[in-house]
């Protein structure tokens, strides 16, 4: 793999997007009056070392026919099913908006981030509130306060992270070589194994499963920025063996599929991609015409998209198949910039014109219904270059 597209297989990489869904909706002036000085990254390329995506997202039970831009907002939701009804399904949190240094949660609430130097160029939202970043300032991974302020700083060998399924970990390799694991509810990360180096490049955390890290129950899958290696434990690093080399990019909620990559062979780009079984130990599907997947937050559905400079293209959602549900492709000449996910049958996306730098924000339905704008036009800066909106990780 050339080092173009190790970048974007990077980016990629670092950006989902996350918080808990309540009812409270916000503003269009809400979000039209926040700064845009800072640049950020989801799905994207990386930049010097690891130019990921920060992002903006709007579940779309905040929205009264489809628009933000409205000051008397719903209601509070009530549950759509009982408890006795509800399904045992595990679900990770919506995404969550970052524009500027404004942060808007999924119920709606905003808060005002204290961010450190750099653009942000990836960030997740722990369980707890807290707003884990990663700034292409320096090589540290820096934490902030439910409120926004800065609460600690840690050297890292590279400015990457990865959060859990459920947004309740975030894993990174610090400056010392050793895996580290911020745990939501704990202050400090626990230290894991140190996985051996490669010559010639960094180590990257792919993914990290588990809880209850300070007690052992945590293991965090690291590689090479193209395929994932090994498997560290406070234990130690133990050789990862999938049955192929492939990189994993995703995991399920519940935990039980991996969705990965294939490394690309000499004249390809992209290598084919696949999900995988982890109680199996199987690949229950396989592609080769889609890349980057991701899971939605119930897990029924992946989100495919090319990564091609600072912006997405062919963008797809699938069934656990791996068969397209969902093609879209923006009207009017404009491109994709990120996305993230409205609800789990919506997928939230940024776009922009090539030409005016005009910003949009949209809730596509998967059933493939037609786009709601949520919010824009707004101007903002080259969708080459900048994301005018951005969702967690």
């Amino acid at each position: 793999m050339n080092r173009h597209s190790h970048d974007q297989e990077i980016g990629a990489a670092l950006e989902r997007e996350v918080a808990d869904l309540h009812d409270t909706p916000f503003t269009l002036a809400d979000v039209q009056g926040r700064a845009r000085g800072i640049r950020r990254r989801r799905h994207a390329l990386l930049a010097g070392v690891a130019v990921a995506a920060v992002a903006v997202a709007v579940p779309s039970v905040l929205l009264v026919g489809g628009a933000l831009d409205r000051t008397d907002g719903p209601g509070p939701a009530g549950p759509s099913q009982s408890a006795t009804e509800a399904p045992d399904v595990t679900t990770a949190p919506l995404s969550s908006v970052l524009q500027g240094s404004t942060l808007t949660r999924p119920d709606g609430t905003t808060v005002e981030l204290e961010l450190p130097d750099g653009d942000v160029m990836d960030y997740t939202v722990l369980g707890d509130g807290r707003v884990v970043v990663a700034a292409n300032a320096g090589a540290q991974i820096d934490v902030l306060g439910a409120d926004g302020q800065p609460q600690a700083s840690y050297p890292a060998e590279v400015n990457h992270f990865v959060a859990g399924p459920t947004r309740d970990t975030v894993a990174w390799v610090g400056e010392d070589g050793a895996v580290r694991v911020l745990e939501s509810g704990t202050t400090e990360p626990t230290v894991l194994a140190t996985p051996p180096p490669f010559p010639g490049t960094f180590r990257t955390v792919d993914a990290v499963l588990g809880s209850g890290c300070a007690a052992g129950g945590c293991t965090v899958l690291t590689g090479n920025g193209t395929t994932t290696t090994h498997e560290v434990t406070l234990d130690g690093a133990e050789p990862f063996d999938m049955g192929r080399p492939a990189r994993v990019h995703d995991v399920s909620p519940d935990g039980g599929l991996w969705a990965y990559s294939e490394p690309p062979g000499e004249l390809e780009q992209y290598g084919c991609v696949g999900l995988y079984d982890v109680a199996a130990a199987t690949t229950t599907a396989r592609s080769c015409d889609v890349w980057g997947l991701s899971f939605s937050p119930d897990g029924r559905h992946v989100e495919a998209a090319f990564a091609e400079n600072n912006m997405l293209g062919d963008l797809r959602v699938l069934d656990l198949s791996l068969e397209t549900v969902l093609a879209h492709e923006p009207d009017d000449g404009r491109v994709v910039s990120r996305t993230g996910w409205a609800s789990t049958d919506a997928l939230l996306v940024s776009v922009a014109g090539l030409r005016d730098n005009q910003w949009s924000l949209l809730e596509v339905p998967v059933d493939g219904s037609g786009p709601s704008t949520l919010v824009g036009p707004v101007p903002g800066g080259n969708p080459e270059i900048e994301a005018e909106f951005r969702m967690s990780q």
